[in-house]
């Protein structure tokens, strides 16, 4: 009879660790999903974010070709311009709430603080603009942008 109780208290003890895992699992099968949706939804938003970049690059070329027009022919292209100058503004607008969402989708991800796009992992500069984006002696987040003509050449 001894043999049976041990068995028997054995096997309720390897059911509730049993339970336990399974809890556990479905836990980490919770935390998986939920990591893969926000993958998910930043995949979805940073498509989004490139779309409304490259809109604003053909804007940016549009109004060079305008502004050279106007000065080398003459022509009053002044609404053409101011049109595509608030339809940059606006892009401008667009871009910065995608990359607020983004930031709370992957609220680890780091951001240059010049030019505000995201910056990889472990990256001193931004590769971007060049600003440095971690302080090689003090690493973390640097406060400021630096400033371009700050260069000491000696």
């Amino acid at each position: 009879m001894d043999f049976m109780q041990k068995l028997l208290r054995r096997a309720k003890n390897l059911s509730g660790e049993l339970s336990e895992h399974a809890k556990e699992l479905g836990e980490k099968a919770k935390d998986l999903t939920k990591r893969s949706g926000a993958l998910v939804e930043s995949a979805r938003l940073k498509y989004e974010l490139s779309k409304l970049e490259k809109e604003m690059e053909n804007n940016m070329a549009g109004l060079g070709t305008l502004y050279y027009q106007q000065r080398s022919r003459g022509e009053n292209l002044e609404e053409d311009i101011q049109r595509l100058m608030e339809a940059s503004g606006k892009l401008e607008q667009e871009i910065k709430a995608l990359e607020e969402q983004i930031d709370k989708v992957n609220p680890g991800s780091a951001r240059c603080k010049g030019c505000g796009k995201e910056v990889p992992e472990g990256a001193i500069y931004c590769p971007y603009c060049g600003n440095r984006v971690v302080d090689p002696v003090n690493p973390g987040p640097q406060a400021e942008p630096e400033k371009k003509g700050d260069v000491s050449l000696n």
